[in-house]
């Protein structure tokens, strides 16, 4: 499996850190690179400044 990196702001850096501790960021994560992948799939054209990450409550 690749491995990707990519840095990422100080000021993001300490955001995630002060999450909650029960919070499984790594999850969330993962989810939303499964989502980025599948729209990629559909539409290579993607560009990031038209990909909109939405969050739907159940």
């Amino acid at each position: 499996m690749a491995k990707y990196t990519t840095t990422i702001s100080e000021d993001t850096r300490q955001r995630i850190h002060a999450l909650q501790k029960k919070m499984r960021f790594s999850s969330f994560i993962r989810k939303a690179i499964d989502v980025f992948v599948e729209e990629l799939e559909k539409n290579p054209k993607l560009e990031p400044k038209n990909f909109i990450i939405t969050v739907k409550v159940k």
